[in-house]
């Protein structure tokens, strides 16, 4: 049972990693030239990947190995 945490947290992990490098990796405008809508979908975006961090790091910590 215990790898089970271990995959779980490994998905949460990639899905985490992934959200953060497609919001950073595509080609970006400043914040000045952005409209609201974008700087709407930027900030759901980071926030996403924060939650996602931190739900992976809950899961990795709550694992017992």
């Amino acid at each position: 049972m215990g790898d089970t945490g271990f995959i779980i947290g490994m998905v949460i992990g990639m899905a985490g990693g992934i959200a953060i490098g497609i919001s950073m990796g595509r080609r970006q405008k400043p914040w000045s030239e952005l409209t609201p809508r974008e700087k709407q979908l930027r900030i759901g975006l980071i926030a996403l990947g924060a939650v996602l961090a931190v739900a992976g790091l809950v899961v990795f910590l709550l694992t017992d190995t």
